[in-house]
């Protein structure tokens, strides 16, 4: 995720009345498959093994992303379910999806789910 600090921002000003859910999945950019070598530091080959992808999100948590921190099962669901690869945001209200943010990390937009959020405040 390249928007960490937009999102725990989002977290501090929205934690008291929302949760917050990242879901780790499949690589965006693994070097073994449509790799971007300026981001060394979260560089790693696709997951082959459920391991490999919790490490992976460890590596997140030690970049300090906040709220909860779920890992994908190797079939991707996430991304199928929620056409998230590589990042989205959504808002889910009573089970229903009231917000679904354009794909990251061009279009990802926190100031919309702000907003959003101010709204049901």
């Amino acid at each position: 995720m390249s928007n960490i600090g937009q999102y725990n921002d989002l977290i501090s000003k929205f934690g008291h009345i929302s949760d917050f859910l990242t879901i780790y999945t499949s690589e965006a950019h693994p070097l073994d498959e449509w790799a971007l070598l300026n981001h060394r530091k979260f560089s790693r080959y696709q997951h082959t093994t459920l391991e490999e992808r919790i490490h992976a999100a460890s590596v997140m948590r030690n970049e300090g992303i906040q709220g909860d921190l779920v890992v994908d099962s190797l079939d991707n669901e996430g991304p199928l379910l929620y056409s998230s690869l590589p990042e989205r945001l959504y808002v889910i209200l009573d089970g229903s999806i009231i917000y679904r943010g354009g794909m990251g990390p061009a279009m990802y937009n926190p100031r919309e789910v702000s907003n959003l959020l101010l709204k049901h405040v």
